[in-house]
């Protein structure tokens, strides 16, 4: 809650001369001014540079989140992948969180689905189109299962609606082995 945070003044109490919060705090020594302008001249470079690093709105975040949801990548994954914290991308996606830092924002839209966790669920369609390329070519369920499973497997069991992303990349794995045109 806002009303639970220090103030400056409060928070720059116990901290040394020469430092930013000293400043905020409301001192203004030589040093406290040197430091501020330091911590200024750094940021206003960084923006010159393209780092602006300020608050934006998390809506193209959230609605990049469900994205990634329907294609199997959950929020802690994407927050993983993006070196955010996940209770703040749990607070995005709930709509609780309504503004992020914009690095922060470009981090977490640079997650694709390729950073599945690999026991995430996805849709079955494409490993059974794979599948069936291959029980075409006159491969047996029990030699596919062999293939994916070991040697001690004895019939081929996947679900049609839904698979674990390992088994779908277990499938797509064998498919390019057996069927990709060299």
């Amino acid at each position: 809650m806002i009303a639970d945070l220090r103030s400056a003044a409060d928070l720059a109490a116990d901290k040394p001369h020469g430092t930013r919060i000293k400043y905020m705090g409301g001192c203004r020594c030589l040093r406290c001014r040197m430091a501020n302008t330091n911590y200024e001249t750094k940021r206003s470079a960084a923006r010159r540079r393209g780092e602006w690093n300020g608050l934006v709105d998390t809506a193209p975040a959230r609605a990049h989140l469900r994205q990634l949801s329907r294609k199997g990548v959950g929020y802690k994954t994407a927050a993983d992948a993006a070196s955010i914290s996940r209770s703040v991308v749990a607070k995005i996606v709930n709509g609780e969180r309504r503004r992020m830092r914009a690095q922060a924002m470009a981090r977490l839209l640079k997650v694709t689905p390729a950073a599945r966790a690999d026991h995430s669920i996805v849709p079955a369609a494409r490993t059974w189109l794979l599948l069936g390329q291959l029980l075409e070519e006159g491969f047996t369920k029990a030699a596919i299962a062999r293939e994916l499973l070991g040697p001690q497997a004895k019939a081929l069991q996947i679900r049609r609606d839904f698979v674990l992303a390992r088994t779908q990349l277990a499938v797509e794995k064998l498919w390019r082995k057996y069927m990709a045109i060299p």
